[in-house]
């Protein structure tokens, strides 16, 4: 099963470092990227993707405000959602959780702390499962 992520971010190094980690794992993904909080959420009026990731610090609509957005949304409420932030501090990651956020991190420094990072977030939240019979 291919997983799709949504990546909110309007720093396209970030998009790419989160594509790096992914490639990283051992199973099929799709990424989608928006520039923006207004462009994510035209894009969710199409796409139902399996996890969103969504940057607190963007010009115009913040991480917050997309997050609540998106959280209004039928078809979102579920879907699992990573608020991320080179800033992320305690005020932010707390109104992040009260607004549906599934976990709010600090952008990781390095490649391997994503994809540690990314391999738990995966498995705990069931977005992706390993099949011993597979192999």
């Amino acid at each position: 099963m291919k997983i799709h992520v949504l990546i909110i971010d309007d720093d396209e190094d970030e998009l790419m470092f989160i594509v790096k980690a992914f490639e990283y794992l051992d199973f099929p993904f799709k990424c989608t990227w928006a520039k923006n909080g207004e462009q994510g959420l035209r894009q969710l009026a199409y796409i139902t993707p399996d996890l969103i990731f969504i940057d607190y610090n963007m010009p115009g609509m913040n991480g917050l405000q997309c997050l609540e957005a998106i959280k209004k949304m039928a078809s979102c409420k579920f879907i699992p959602v990573v608020l991320h932030s080179s800033l992320m501090d305690q005020l932010i990651r707390l109104k992040g959780l009260d607004l549906g956020a599934t976990t709010c991190i600090r952008k990781p420094d390095s490649i391997n702390e994503l994809i540690n990072f990314l391999s738990m977030f995966l498995h705990e939240h069931a977005i992706i499962k390993h099949d011993n019979s597979e192999k």
